[in-house]
């Protein structure tokens, strides 16, 4: 049979009894020194624990392992009896120590039998004697399973069918300064996922469950890694990583700044609803008909609408025109005249403080998007403002205003892309909107080149046809069926120019579902 060291252990040879002093000391006093469990301390800041999807006792080995050096006892169960599994559960989290699972009704039924399956390429079963042995456990919980026979004629263990029959263990430090995340989806089984958390708890970590993989999607969960900020973070599961991408959403989640409407990611966790224009002038759009505290109030009304037409918040939304396209050169010959960030400030912190989120549109002329997009770098670095980029006023170096559509190139797309998605990274901010204006595919004449793999940066692309509805929806088929695959769309409606212009229902009515609405 295996022996596990005791607390009291000596590593010297000294002494016939072998406890040494502390042992003595305790027989003096009339107690028996108690088992230990061994917990692994030396975690990385956030790693990631994958689990077999399908092969839940694999899953339970991983996270055992993951958080186990020695357990004197482990709880086992079969993997396919969901009732079995959570009487085990909570007796594994009472006693403090992993729980177990068995994906196979019969483990090996001796160490002859294991060794060979193993050597052939293991099963799951084989993998859970293993980790008994890691483990140096010497009793084990059988929970639900009549495999008793077997298993002390592969390991030599002694087997107990009740919590009570369990040796008592010392108490031992938990794992206070760990937190486990754990993905509650269907693609995780109940069984790996109850085992995950009962082994998490029975190490005295703190354990969070989530259904989003990306844990900046989550607002409850955000604000939990903000209030513990925890010294380590495992996640269990492949689709948590890898562990550099979760480190930074850690860190993010640590801020516990939230985008309007919650969590710290777009979408699909909001809709935004928009006024667009330039602010003093109804003459781009509605925005710039009334004062700030109007336009606020007109954009959560608008809003407001949308609110029980939309699984998720319906966030009121500014879309300010920063640069405006001009019809003469001016002094710098780009055919662009910049709005300055004083004269855009109260705009944007108004916003932010009543909860509503802002993108700042760029008509660049002849200038450079990312050029023009530096200009309001400070602003950007406000977690409620994003970016627009309008191609229609995009113009190369011979042309003019409402002399043709312009267009832009996927190259300076992404420059955009990679210089926002550093700043958003830089200032640990929550991810950033960029929005893509379009109506001709010219515009966009390369968007299957776009760097999409920025987690900084949600890119969403903005259908702003006007006209009869009929030709609208065709812009709308165009657009969608043009644009990179995963790619989030906008709608825009047009007061004036829009026949008829859609109520929020019509405009909701289509495939795929706008996640952004803007209105001019």
């Amino acid at each position: 049979m295996l022996l596990l060291c005791l607390t009291a252990c000596s590593s010297d040879d000294e002494g016939s009894g072998g406890g040494g002093e502390a042992e003595s000391q305790a027989a003096e006093a009339g107690e028996q020194p108690g088992e230990t469990v061994e917990l692994r301390r030396s975690l990385d800041p956030v790693s990631i624990v994958d689990y077999t999807p399908g092969n839940a006792g694999e899953s339970s080995v991983a996270v055992s392992e993951a958080l186990f050096v020695t357990s004197p006892s482990v709880v086992l169960a079969p993997a396919d009896d969901q009732a079995a599994v959570d009487e085990a559960a909570q007796a594994a989290t009472d006693a403090g120590v992993p729980l177990l699972l068995l994906d196979e009704a019969t483990p090996p039924s001796s160490e002859d039998d294991a060794a060979a399956t193993s050597a052939a390429g293991g099963d799951t079963a084989s993998r859970t004697m293993e980790e008994i042995e890691r483990l140096e456990a010497q009793n084990v919980l059988m929970v639900g399973s009549d495999t008793e026979r077997t298993l002390r004629s592969a390991l030599d263990v002694d087997v107990v069918s009740s919590a009570d029959e369990l040796p008592a263990l010392d108490e031992v430090d938990g794992l206070a300064d760990v937190t486990v995340l754990v993905l509650d989806d269907d693609d995780v089984e109940p069984a790996s996922r109850t085992a995950a958390t009962a082994t998490a708890t029975a190490a005295g970590a703190t354990v969070l469950t989530t259904t989003y993989p990306d844990v900046r999607a989550d607002p409850e969960l955000v604000n939990k890694l903000a209030d513990s900020a925890p010294d380590h973070v495992v996640g269990i599961g492949a689709p948590f990583g890898p562990a550099d991408q979760l480190a930074s959403r850690v860190e993010l989640a640590k801020t516990g700044v939230q985008l309007p409407g919650g969590g710290q990611t777009l979408f699909p966790g909001r809709r935004l609803i928009a006024l667009y224009g330039a602010p003093g002038t109804g003459a781009l759009g509605v925005l710039g008909e009334q004062d700030l505290d109007a336009t606020i109030e007109r954009a959560s009304d608008v809003a407001a609408d949308y609110e029980p037409l939309s699984d998720v918040p319906a966030v009121p939304t500014l879309e300010i025109i920063a640069t405006i396209a001009q019809g003469a050169a001016g002094a710098d010959g780009d055919y662009s005249g910049e709005t300055s960030v004083e004269e855009l400030r109260p705009w944007v912190e108004q916003a932010g403080e009543d909860g509503v989120y802002v993108v700042l549109d760029l008509q660049p002329g002849r200038a450079n998007f990312l050029d023009q997009a530096k200009i309001y770098e400070e602003l950007l670095r406000l977690p409620h403002v994003g970016l627009a980029l309008d191609p229609e006023w995009r113009l190369a170096p011979d042309e003019e205003p409402l002399g043709q559509i312009g267009r832009v190139q996927a190259e300076e797309v992404n420059a955009v892309i990679t210089w926002l998605a550093d700043l958003t990274a830089e200032e640990t901010l929550p991810q950033k909107l960029l929005v893509l204006h379009q109506f001709r595919i010219s515009m966009l004449p390369d968007s299957q080149e776009y760097d999409l793999d920025r987690d900084e940066v949600q890119v969403l692309i903005h259908m702003d046809g006007q006209g009869p509805t009929g030709d609208k929806e065709k812009t709308w088929s165009a657009v969608t069926q043009a644009a990179p695959e995963g790619v989030p769309f906008g709608w825009k409606n047009f007061y004036d120019e829009d026949v008829p212009m859609l109520s929020p229902e019509a405009t909701m009515d289509r495939e795929p579902v706008p996640f952004m609405v803007s209105y001019q």
